[in-house]
């Protein structure tokens, strides 16, 4: 140490070992700001008034002992008496200081105004420490102030606090390791003890030295007991805040882990596993979402159901696992159509939905249209090339209006339209529908109890042999005289087959025309044959030709007396009808094709299936009279029928120049010309008319 006196002034060179004492205690005090801006930051509001205050006393204590400890490195072999009360204010500057820099930091500055404003404020917290600590120990006048020096400072520690700022900011916006926070608090530390010894320069140029010094204490010693009691306490404090940081990083641990199994078993829960798409749950808890945020932003909902037309066929025909790969596809190719903001889910099965919302009628249309046109293009299954039709219901309904469960219900009832009227289309709701639905389940449930209630009956409707005038046959139709009313079978037929009832009633309709038959044979009527109508549904029953078999064996009817007409809807599945057929020409009844030439499959069925009548249907009939080139269709499958050996019924027969154009062809004629379906009694009198006028088939007999 070397000191210099001139006159009553001294110049003074700072002590060595008390620099390196300077750069531990701001080392340590950078270590716990580092420590403590990272604890606040993370507990934020659930930091203690009790950890807090700690906090403050330790990082004031750093502040305040660094600036002591540096100011008596500048007099270590001198003895000083202390102003206590000044150094008191110094500590209580230091602790401003200390909740200050805690509390801008942990939250961020976000202007460059803003981090002018702070800079400034700290820094003028930084020379009232400097000063007051420097005039507890050395009796400091403003006159003995360097202004240059002085000048120099003040940028430096402007300039230092800027650089602090940014270094601590930066610190804390990423997460740090344990080595990487005490390399960052060395380097702080060393930047603050070159703006300690920068600044408290200015306040030694031309210093008196105080009189008491010679009974006053030791520099040196009281630096170590500062350093001592300082660093004990920033050690404490950080000691304290690590503990907790551990603890609350051990807790967030934990707490990520739930909620990424919260997130696993909500993506579970709320995601169709085969598809990949969202599920029944999350369609319904996003629809309510969706309406609960509306806020008046969204005007009107749609709701679209699609359901597959024949999927089990599908599955039945590529199995399974071949319809799981045919689902994954359909979802990539419906995606494709639908827009980004709208999310197809799977409801179950083949079905799904998707909500639009602000969506208009047009515009649900022509989606509907755009899926239908992609599913138009068959999808390759292994080696299979497989295509199925989708049948789209829509519901759409004004916020003010909506009602969730209703809005469901009625895409599902126009669902069930748009496959009633031919599949593969789109159907809106409307109220008619409604009305529509409440009907059928009205029908649903009087068909339950019909049966039991006999409300069922046959009628019958005579076949002609047009060329000789004569009875040959009996189409067997049934009729429904419900508590509803007259319920016609284009209505209750096809509900029927949907709630499984057709099953008995066909058998019932089969059994009653046979025990009729039965009865007119008894009475010694000339033979004759019956028809009978029979449904998809109910000839394709692999039981059906054995109940067949018994319903004949119950009446002792002859099983050539009995036809069973089928439709070509029948034939689409050719490999599956034809067994069919097979089985029921073993037992010995004949098979007509009923409505011929109006679908897609005739010549298909007749090539491939022996039969024995061909049914052509009345819309072909209706148009012959004024149009040659009708006449020429007809003649053409006329000409099929006996080429096949099949005989020909042309059915719709009701003016006598009908029944003169179709006699040359040699066929048989039913229609209204002849008599309407009616009940057994009265047709035996249309019979029995025939009987006695067998040619007068010009002049319809009395009917009714």
């Amino acid at each position: 140490m070397v000191c210099q006196v001139r006159g009553d002034c001294m110049s003074m060179l700072p002590h060595i070992s008390l620099i390196f004492l300077t750069i531990i205690v701001s080392i340590a005090t950078s270590y716990t700001v580092l420590i403590m801006i990272e604890y606040v930051n993370k507990r934020k509001a659930a930091v203690n008034s009790r950890s807090w205050l700690l906090a403050v006393l330790a990082l004031g204590s750093g502040f305040f002992g660094m600036q002591v400890i540096g100011i008596l490195t500048f007099m270590a072999e001198y003895r000083f008496t202390p102003r206590f009360w000044l150094l008191a204010l110094s500590l209580a500057a230091a602790c401003l200081l200390a909740a200050y820099v805690l509390k801008i930091l942990p939250r961020g500055i976000r202007s460059r105004g803003e981090m002018v404003k702070r800079v400034l404020i700290t820094a003028f917290f930084v020379k009232a420490v400097q000063f007051l600590g420097l005039a507890g120990v050395l009796d400091v006048r403003f006159s003995a102030i360097s202004p240059g020096y002085y000048l120099v400072s003040a940028v430096m520690v402007l300039g230092i606090c800027y650089f602090s700022f940014r270094f601590m900011l930066e610190s804390n916006a990423k997460q740090v390791t344990e080595k990487q926070r005490l390399r960052n608090a060395a380097a702080l530390g060393l930047v603050l003890t070159l703006l300690h010894y920068t600044s408290t320069r200015t306040f030694y140029t031309n210093m008196a030295l105080p009189e008491a010094a010679a009974g006053g204490v030791w520099a040196v010693g009281t630096a170590v007991l500062v350093a001592s009691i300082v660093t004990l306490l920033l050690l404490s404090a950080a000691n304290l805040a690590l503990v907790d940081l551990h603890a609350l990083e051990t807790e967030n641990g934990l707490l990520r882990q739930v909620k990424a199994s919260e997130s696993r078993f909500r993506t579970l829960a709320y995601t169709d596993q085969l598809t990949g798409v969202p599920n029944r749950h999350w369609f319904f808890a996003h629809f309510r979402e969706l309406m609960d945020r509306a806020d008046g932003k969204i005007e009107s909902v749609g709701v679209v159901l699609l359901d597959f037309d024949d999927f089990k066929s599908i599955n039945e025909l590529i199995g399974h696992d071949g319809g799981d790969q045919f689902l994954k596809k359909i979802v990539e190719r419906l995606k494709s159509v639908l827009p980004e903001s709208v999310s197809l889910a799977r409801l179950g099965g083949d079905e799904f939905v998707f909500a639009v919302p602000n969506a208009n009628k047009a515009y649900l249309g022509q989606l509907c249209q755009d899926i239908l046109k992609v599913m138009h293009e068959p999808i390759q299954i292994g080696e299979r090339s497989v295509a199925s039709g989708i049948s789209l219901g829509i519901s759409c309904q004004k916020i003010a209006e909506l009602n969730e469960e209703s809005l469901i219900k009625q895409a599902d009832l126009a669902l069930f339209m748009a496959k009633s009227t031919g599949k593969e289309n789109y159907e809106f709701f409307s109220p008619e529908l409604l009305d529509s639905s409440i009907r059928k389940q009205e029908i649903t449930a009087a068909l339950q109890q019909a049966l039991v209630n006999g409300e069922f009956s046959v009628h019958y409707q005579p076949q002609v042999e047009l060329l000789s005038g004569r009875v040959i046959g009996f189409e067997a139709l049934l009729r429904w005289n419900s508590a509803l009313g007259a319920v016609p079978p284009a209505e209750f037929i096809p509900v029927a087959e949907e709630c499984g009832a057709i099953h008995p009633i066909g058998e019932w309709v089969l059994r009653e025309a046979c025990r009729q038959l039965d009865a007119w044979r008894r009475e010694g009527r000339p033979d004759i044959h019956v028809s009978v109508n029979v449904s998809a549904k109910q000839f394709l029953d692999p039981e059906f030709a054995e109940k067949v078999a018994r319903v004949l064996n119950e009446t002792n009817v002859p099983a050539g007396c009995v036809e069973i007409e089928i439709t070509e809807s029948v034939m689409i599945d050719l490999d599956t009808a034809a067994g069919l057929v097979e089985e029921l020409q073993e037992i010995g009844v004949k098979l007509a094709i009923d409505d011929f030439g109006t679908g897609y499959s005739s010549l298909n069925a007749v090539k491939n299936i022996q039969i024995d009548t061909l049914k052509i249907d009345k819309s072909l009939v209706d148009e012959v009279l004024g149009s040659d080139r009708s006449m020429a269709i007809l003649a053409t499958i006329i000409e099929l029928g006996k080429n096949l050996g099949a005989e020909v019924v042309v059915e719709g027969l009701e003016t006598i120049e009908q029944v003169t154009l179709m006699r040359q062809y040699e066929v048989i004629g039913q229609g209204y010309y002849f008599s309407r379906p009616l009940p057994a009694d009265k047709a035996a009198r249309v019979w029995d008319k025939y009987l006695e006028q067998p040619n007068g088939l010009f002049h319809a007999p009395v009917l009714y």
